[in-house]
């Protein structure tokens, strides 16, 4: 039953990524969280969100990995605001090293189009040293994906070897005004 409905949302995620949205959206970041659980492997430097317009907010991360790692998997979960973060639709882990190599999840391409071009993690494992993302603002052209209008929360699980070591929580807001 869970392999049917995987791909029952699978392919509706592909038939949808064929669509972008109409008319003016307002699609921009809120809120940022990071949490480094393991300060002697992953050092946050900034991790924090400048309101450039009304319209849009950038995302300046920098973290330094102490230690080189070959074994990257991230968890993350989508979760959208209705009285309280309710779960919605997705809840999946990737290998990061393997999706850097040939990427294969869909809704991991589509979070890594919308960071590819302000960050420096464009390479394969090992990662070490600075972890950068500057200047980092959502853009309805990099996503083809339609939501429906709402408060979205993009909570990222970061293991090495197995063990959490960070977390990043994105919050943005997706409104479509179609009138």
């Amino acid at each position: 039953m869970r392999s049917v409905l995987n791909i029952v949302v699978f392919f509706t995620i592909l038939c949808l990524m064929i669509l972008k949205p109409s008319g003016p959206v307002v699609f921009k970041l809120t809120n940022v969280v990071c949490d480094s659980f393991n300060k002697t492997w992953v050092r946050i430097n900034q991790c924090r969100l400048k309101a450039i317009n009304r319209y849009r907010t950038v995302f300046n991360f920098n973290a330094t990995f102490l230690y080189p790692t070959n074994d990257v998997f991230v968890h993350y979960h989508m979760y959208k605001r209705e009285n309280g973060y309710k779960p919605w639709l997705i809840k999946t882990q990737v290998d990061g090293c393997r999706f850097m190599r040939k990427p294969y999840d869909p809704f991991g391409i589509l979070i890594f189009k919308m960071y590819r071009n302000f960050t420096n993690v464009n390479h394969t494992c090992p990662y070490y040293g600075e972890i950068l993302v500057r200047n980092m603002y959502l853009s309805t052209t990099a996503m083809r994906l339609p939501l429906p209008t709402g408060d979205y929360l993009l909570a990222m699980n970061w293991l090495f070897y197995g063990k959490t070591q960070f977390d990043t929580n994105v919050s943005f807001q997706f409104v479509e005004d179609i009138l």
